[in-house]
């Protein structure tokens, strides 16, 4: 009899855990953490990551940064409930919000905190078992001028032109040669933005939609926020690409034109069409855990 009564207690304890842990009773101030990792180890600015793509170079990062809106918590039967953006500051507004994962300073430390891993939100009530969100941003913020908007629209070094707007993803390394070898000038960046924008000009804003919105849909299905972090997983991003060459007559990595083939590897794993490509998997970059 005490055996079961102790039964009893520890399932009765392990059911509350498991509730309380995704079950919101009232709205609150939450937040929603991002790590960048290399499979399942954390990236710094001064590690060396190995293998990276299809020949296995070695690479560091030195940028890792992208715009996030459109956060929304699951519910069991996949109902998405937009959550409430929090307060604005220097990295969120809006409902947009720009994470940055790597000390850029020179020389960086690895002690040093990543200048922005979270947003803060209000969690809606509800019992939630997944997340969703968009990595980019929505039409009507991509074509400002960023040299009077508010942060954290307000980082020209995330804008391409009015007419392109901003770059949604940025991720930039340097090659590290092998012996004998010697490292590419460029290294391999990956930027990730809209492109089919058509306007007078590159400094005037499309009054239409872009033909590739490049927004990329992340739905995580079990995840819960409170207690789990979003991971960005650079060798899966990497895993299709040769970094050590660059397609002929094209810019350095991938800038997402539609026929950059430096791309396709990029843009599959990020669960993005490319060339004549309707359907592609989903994104397998970023997960919970």
């Amino acid at each position: 009899m005490k055996s079961l009564m102790m039964f009893r207690a520890l399932f009765a304890s392990a059911l509350i855990t498991g509730v309380s842990s995704n079950t919101y009773a009232a709205p609150k101030l939450g937040h929603l953490t991002f790590q960048a990792v290399f499979g399942d180890q954390p990236i710094s600015c001064t590690r060396t990551l190995s293998p990276v793509g299809t020949l296995g170079d070695t690479v560091r990062v030195n940028d890792l940064r992208f715009y996030i809106h459109d956060v929304a918590l699951l519910t069991k039967d996949g109902r998405a409930v937009p959550v409430k953006p929090g307060p604005s500051g220097l990295w969120q507004r809006d409902g947009i919000a720009l994470i940055d994962l790597i000390d850029r300073n020179i020389p960086c430390s690895d002690t040093a905190p990543s200048p922005n891993s979270a947003i803060s939100f209000v969690w809606p009530q509800g019992h939630f078992t997944g997340l969703r969100f968009t990595v980019g941003l929505p039409m009507a913020a991509n074509h400002g001028d960023p040299t009077i908007a508010q942060p954290p629209l307000n980082m020209t070094s995330m804008f391409w032109t009015w007419q392109s707007g901003y770059r949604f993803f940025t991720l930039d390394i340097t090659m590290i040669p092998k012996p004998g070898d010697k490292a590419r000038p460029h290294g391999f960046p990956v930027h990730i933005g809209s492109t089919g924008c058509e306007s007078a000009s590159a400094v005037e804003a499309p009054k239409g939609a872009c033909t590739a919105s490049n927004l990329v849909m992340v739905t995580l299905p079990e995840f819960d926020p409170a207690h789990q972090t979003v991971k960005l997983d650079i060798s899966r991003l990497l895993a299709l690409s040769n970094v050590s060459t660059n397609q002929i007559n094209s810019a350095p990595g991938c800038m997402s034109g539609p026929d950059d083939k430096d791309c396709a590897g990029v843009f599959r794993e990020f669960g993005l069409p490319f060339g004549s490509e309707t359907s592609p998997p989903a994104q397998s970059v970023f997960r919970g855990r």
